[in-house]
Parts: C-alpha cells; sequence; structure tokens
C-alpha cells in the first residue's frame, strides 16, 4: 500500500525537475545565442524608416516594417508622405544620443537583422509608439503600437494600407519582414 502511494508523488517530482531543465535548456540557449551577436556602435545614417546603414552596410530593424518611400496614406481626407515621413522620424531617433545596435541573422538582401538602441530607448519600439511603423510581431511592441493606435498617432491618424501589402501592389521587391524566433522572444522578454 505505501508503495502505491508514493508513485504519483515520484510522478510529479520527475516532472517538474524535467520542467526545470528545459526551462534552464531555454534560458541557457537564450543567453549563448547572445554572445555570438555583432555589435556596432557609432553614427547610422536612416536609409528608410526600418533600414540603417552604417560603414557601408545596410541593417534592418527587427520587429516591425515601416511605410515605403514611395507610399502615401490618408490624413483627414488627405493624402501624406508616410513612408519619407517615418524615414524623417528615424533620422531624430538616431540623433538622440549613441546607437547601439546587435544582431546575428541576416536577411536574403543580406541585411544584418538588428535591435538599436539611442539614448537608452530601443528605437523600433520608438518608431511604433510614434506612428511610424508597424509590428511584425505579436509579442514585440504590441504596447506601443495599441498606445498609437489609441492615440492616433503617425499611421494611425487615419487610414494607410500595410507596407507589406502596398509592396506587393505595386511590384516593389518582395522583402521580407524578419522575424526574431523564439530565441529573440526570449531575449526580449529577459531584457537580454
Amino acid at each position: 500500500m505505501r508503495e502505491a502511494s508514493r508513485k504519483p508523488l515520484r510522478f510529479l517530482k520527475d516532472g517538474i525537475i524535467a520542467a526545470l531543465i528545459l526551462v534552464m535548456g531555454t534560458l541557457i540557449a537564450a543567453k549563448l545565442d547572445g554572445v555570438s551577436q555583432e555589435r556596432f556602435t557609432g553614427q547610422f545614417n536612416a536609409v528608410d524608416g526600418d533600414t540603417l546603414a552604417f560603414g557601408g552596410e545596410r541593417f534592418r530593424l527587427i520587429g516591425i516594417d515601416a511605410p515605403e518611400m514611395g507610399q502615401s496614406c490618408m490624413r483627414d481626407g488627405a493624402e501624406w508622405p508616410c513612408g519619407p515621413e517615418a524615414k524623417d522620424y528615424l533620422k531624430t531617433l538616431l540623433r538622440t544620443g549613441t546607437v547601439e545596435c546587435s544582431g546575428k541573422d541576416k536577411d536574403r538582401y543580406k541585411r544584418l537583422l538588428v535591435r538599436c538602441s539611442a539614448g537608452g530607448e530601443d528605437i523600433a519600439g520608438d518608431m511604433v509608439a510614434a506612428g511610424f511603423a508597424v509590428t511584425t510581431e505579436y509579442f514585440l511592441f504590441s504596447r506601443e503600437q495599441a498606445s498609437a493606435q489609441n492615440r492616433r498617432a503617425g499611421v494611425w491618424a487615419g487610414t494607410f494600407e500595410n507596407p507589406r501589402d502596398w509592396r506587393r501592389e505595386h511590384k516593389a521587391a518582395d522583402m521580407e519582414v524578419p522575424l526574431a524566433g523564439v530565441i529573440g522572444l526570449v531575449r526580449h522578454i529577459l531584457g537580454w
């Protein structure tokens, strides 16, 4: 009788240990993933609302998609050049402090996919919060996008076409918007 009562406790103990090992493995993988990242600090230039240039290379802000340079949006019944304004806003953010970018993966155009900060603020998050970019991932910048929508900031002040759809309709190069992936999501949540 005693043997039977210990079996459920043993399974519970084994389950807890297995879950802890899985969590620890995920955290270790996320931390090791950050070690291999390339890091850049300096004066970056805005190519468009979600692409930066530094030292002859191009970098793509991960987790967002900004209106294209030829794209217009509607506000108060009139068109406005939301693509160029997104680029101008990114230029402003790049002047707010020392810009630091890090990333590991490249997109199919060989741009390094990066998370960047200036003056301690996440640049992509600021672009979304100001309404000059939309989030491409549910967890990244969802609060910033909800705030921009509620305030009717930037593109949310009227109507606009999702940049991905705009590119498709205008036969622009299908610039795949990169996703950070599970490791990137874990690092974002943990602040790594």
